[in-house]
């Protein structure tokens, strides 16, 4: 049952039921104008499965971006019994995030992340009664797993977001060997066959962030998103030798991944704070606020590292569930766009049927 992020962005958290254990897939938290929403578990305690949000007895916990992870601190506030499995990179990097943009006492919410969550490994498998849990490299950003759940001779994979293809940080997610009974989704291009990577914005923010420093202009790029600022940073690093300063924030993040042995930083990258900055120059910022300079030109288009449409076909081919829930999948605005189920219903070799998941309602298999 999708609490959030069924076919939308925002919020995503999936109840899944196996025999007496209740178990949430993701915990995250959605925005809707700048406010704050959370999962609907309203819903989920409308029906027969469960009367508490007590009687959760596992959450996975897939990456860090805060739409799938968000909302975890507050629900650790009502169920400290939970036992929470996400990666050590994961948990430090919700950390990271947490304690820069939690408003009120974060110490609490910290102390509490800490007790509770178990920080696991890729390969690693732990029983969990009548079921069985191991965690495979996702790929999207460090530190993201797919969450195999192994229970009564079948076997579900919960994929959170994932890349097939390497990004600037990870190499490719790892695909469990066996038959998958249930494949869980995150498919955010599932339904946009028109979309591909090298048509996106991230290449469009790259050449124009060339061309305006090759006519010695400087660039202020507001980064929206947890990882965002440094796998930009990497990919100028590697095509411009000109200074890229930026904010204490994105500072502090590199330095955690450093710890972890993903090296972020090169000779002409520096914190914004330095005084004397180096001209033309590159600034990236969480912050979108930036003085007026007329040397510089903002931009503050957004990018994906998501899988495209290609890439979730490919994907699912070589998974080859039984059968595919398709969550974390908003609608295409274009009307000639095809679904990923348009596209392999005639694959002689896919074996898969589709169900497109909405918030709040339920499934049985």
């Amino acid at each position: 049952m999708p609490l959030g992020g069924g076919q939308s962005i925002g919020a995503s958290c999936y109840f899944l039921k196996l025999g007496n254990s209740n178990i949430l897939l993701d915990c995250g938290v959605g925005f809707q104008q700048g406010v704050p929403f959370a999962p609907n578990f309203h819903a989920l305690l409308s029906t027969p499965y469960l009367q508490s949000l007590a009687q959760i007895s596992q959450v996975f916990i897939s990456h860090a971006h805060l739409d799938h992870a968000g909302y975890l601190p507050d629900f650790l506030l009502q169920n400290q019994s939970a036992a929470v499995c996400m990666t050590d990179m994961t948990f430090n990097l919700i950390d990271h995030q947490l304690s820069n943009f939690q408003q009120g006492d974060y110490s609490v919410k910290r102390q509490l992340l800490g007790s509770v969550v178990t920080r696991v490994s890729y390969a690693q498998q732990i029983p969990f009664g009548k079921f069985r849990a191991t965690f495979y490299q996702a790929g999207h950003i460090p530190g993201a797993m797919m969450t195999l759940l192994e229970c009564r001779n079948r076997r579900i994979l919960y994929t959170g977001d994932y890349s097939i293809a390497d990004t600037p940080f990870t190499s490719g997610c790892r695909i469990p060997e066996g038959d998958i009974d249930l494949l869980i989704l995150c498919g955010l291009h599932a339904r946009h066959s028109s979309y591909r990577r090298s048509r996106g914005k991230l290449p469009y923010i790259i050449q124009k962030i060339k061309r305006l420093i090759k006519e010695k202009r400087s660039v202020f790029y507001h980064a929206r998103q947890l990882s965002k600022g440094l796998e930009l940073i990497a990919l100028l690093n590697a095509s411009l030798d000109v200074p890229i300063y930026f904010d204490d924030f994105i500072l502090r993040l590199s330095e955690r991944l450093e710890t972890q042995f993903i090296p972020v930083r090169r000779e002409n990258n520096y914190p914004l704070s330095v005084e004397h900055k180096k001209f033309p120059n590159v600034v990236i910022s969480r912050d979108p606020r930036f003085p007026f300079d007329p040397r510089y030109e903002r931009l503050d288009e957004d990018f994906s590292l998501h899988d495209d449409f290609n890439d979730t076909v490919e994907f699912v081919k070589r998974v080859n569930p039984k059968t595919a829930i398709v969550v974390h999948s908003p609608p295409s605005l274009d009307p000639f766009d095809s679904t990923i189920e348009q596209t392999l219903m005639n694959d002689a070799d896919c074996r898969t049927q589709f169900v497109f998941a909405n918030d709040g309602d339920s499934y049985v298999f």
